[in-house]
């Protein structure tokens, strides 16, 4: 099959064309020069994050489709948005192609990607294309939040209540049905559908980030990315506490018992170690859950689960029904050499 050949400019006009070079009131030039420009807003501090996707390592084109990398190639950018409270306002999008990508690859994978910051009033202003001999996917997203209120990592205290914002474990189970999908064969596809929809098409729950920021009884907030043991390790060792989370409370897709007898895994292990579920992970101030609960029923958050409570010391403990105590301190994914 002949690949049809793509160019810097057919890029350039890809992007351009499906974006529609879309105005924002703080946007003075977007795509088309060397640089975008933008004015300050007033009272507002400006948030920005980046993240890089590197085929065979965050992704495989085998079986994510074009249009859903888009998707996520956004998404997990827009997470780290949320798990500060703020407000997604402009992305840059550079990307390192190779010859065996066609440009009707790039106009789906386009079309995900300006479909998911459509989404959440996020815009396009510009990027680098260049070849090279692996897909290299590089994202930075620039939004933000009243002044001095973003959510951090460093500011939880003792006696705090952690809770996540949805299931745990349900994008690490859908990779492994992605990765080995004859090991699932004797599983009906409405069993795995769920879990690979959640590993291939996360949604970022901006909405919830900004709703609790301006509640006011948050302590500190982050997205799991890598893993709940991993990204609370990260509050914790910000914060200067420790956290103790109860086994039987980490919530989970009720299909996930069922993978991980597949996987010969206990469940706990993928919902505590299983990276980009892209949810948030977060503590309420002492004495005031109760005030949550009452946000929860006034502005209807989604589901949201308390695992367990900040406590003296340092590191995450999990602990069993049976009271034993492990810890699991950055247990969770890591990039390492080697």
């Amino acid at each position: 099959m002949s690949i049809k050949k793509w160019s810097e400019l057919d890029i350039i006009k890809i992007f351009s064309a499906q974006s529609g070079l879309k105005s924002h009131p703080d946007l003075i030039k977007g795509i088309g020069d060397d640089c975008a420009i933008f004015s300050t807003a007033g009272n507002r501090h400006w948030v920005t994050t980046t993240d890089i996707l590197v085929e065979d390592v965050h992704f495989n084109r085998t079986w994510h489709p074009p249009r859903l990398l888009g998707r996520k190639s956004i998404a997990v950018n827009l997470s780290d948005i949320a798990a500060m409270g703020a407000d997604a306002h402009f992305a840059l999008v550079s990307v390192v192609l190779p010859d065996n990508i066609d440009k009707e690859w790039v106009s789906s994978w386009s079309s995900g990607l300006l479909e998911i910051l459509d989404e959440f009033d996020c815009l396009l202003i510009g990027g680098d294309t260049v070849k090279g001999s692996q897909l290299v996917i590089n994202v930075v997203v620039l939004g933000s939040v009243d002044k001095d209120q973003a959510i951090l990592r460093s500011t939880a205290q003792e006696n705090e209540t952690i809770y996540v914002s949805g299931m745990l474990g349900s994008a690490a189970a859908g990779l492994e049905i992605c990765r080995n999908p004859s090991l699932f064969s004797s599983l009906d596809h409405q069993i795995c559908e769920p879990l690979i929809e959640q590993h291939l098409n996360p949604t970022p729950e901006l909405r919830l980030g900004k709703v609790l920021r301006k509640s006011g009884i948050v302590g500190s907030m982050q997205d799991l990315s890598d893993g709940l043991a991993t990204d609370l390790a990260h509050i914790c060792a910000q914060s200067s506490v420790g956290a103790e989370i109860d086994a039987f409370s980490l919530p989970g897709h009720e299909n996930l018992d069922l993978v991980c007898e597949q996987l010969d895994t206990e469940p706990t292990t993928m919902k505590i170690s299983g990276g980009e579920d892209y949810r948030l992970v977060f503590t309420v101030r002492q004495n005031m859950d109760e005030q949550l609960q009452a946000l929860q029923k006034n502005e209807p958050l989604g589901p949201i689960y308390p695992i367990g409570r900040t406590v003296k010391g340092q590191g995450v403990k999990l602990i069993t029904k049976d009271g034993k105590s492990s810890d699991i301190s950055f247990k969770g994914y890591q990039h390492r050499s080697g």
